[in-house]
């Protein structure tokens, strides 16, 4: 399972770096902490929110990317994990990514691309660690400036450079 999640992530990243682009753009989206099903118990989870579109990690991504509209890239590359595609949806402010799992596509993670995307709470790119703390609290892994919020099947990862925020992520939790 560990090699998975590093094969996952290593991909992941791959075609995050492959597609990020260099723009800025003109929205502004959220997360915010909200109950999802997980199972037969409901759990507190992360889940992202682009205008009316609530975005909840390993939900199916059909749907959700139908609501979303025309990508304005899309990258695609062989599973390491899955039988299948991962797909890299990038939209203004954020990238969405997939993974297949029995022919169907599920949210994988949104990573932000620019400051113009932020949480309810306004953290953005550009937040100082303070800002980090005073949203989301001491419950938090830190290693080597990377902040890790979890809840339920999700994280929210936040990652600093000279406690400046460099970026934002939330993943489907695999472990």
């Amino acid at each position: 399972m560990k090699k998975a999640k590093k094969c996952l992530l290593a991909a992941g990243t791959l075609a995050i770096l492959a597609a990020m682009p260099i723009t800025a753009y003109a929205f502004s989206f959220g997360w915010k902490t909200t109950k999802t099903e997980t199972s037969d118990t409901e759990e507190a989870a992360y889940v992202f929110e682009a205008g009316e579109t609530r975005i909840s990690m390993g939900a199916e991504a059909a749907p959700v990317i139908e609501a979303l509209g025309t990508p304005e890239k899309t990258f695609e590359q062989d599973s390491c994990a899955y039988q299948g595609k991962d797909t890299v949806y990038t939209y203004q402010g954020f990238e969405l990514s997939t993974y297949p799992v029995k022919g169907k596509d599920h949210i994988a993670s949104v990573y932000f691309l620019d400051d113009t995307v932020s949480t309810p709470e306004g953290i953005r790119i550009g937040s100082k660690k303070q800002d980090i703390i005073n949203s989301y609290g001491n419950d938090y892994v830190e290693e080597f400036g990377v902040y890790r919020y979890r809840a339920g099947d999700t994280e929210l990862v936040i990652y600093t450079t000279g406690g400046v925020v460099d970026a934002v992520e939330y993943l489907v939790r695999t472990e």
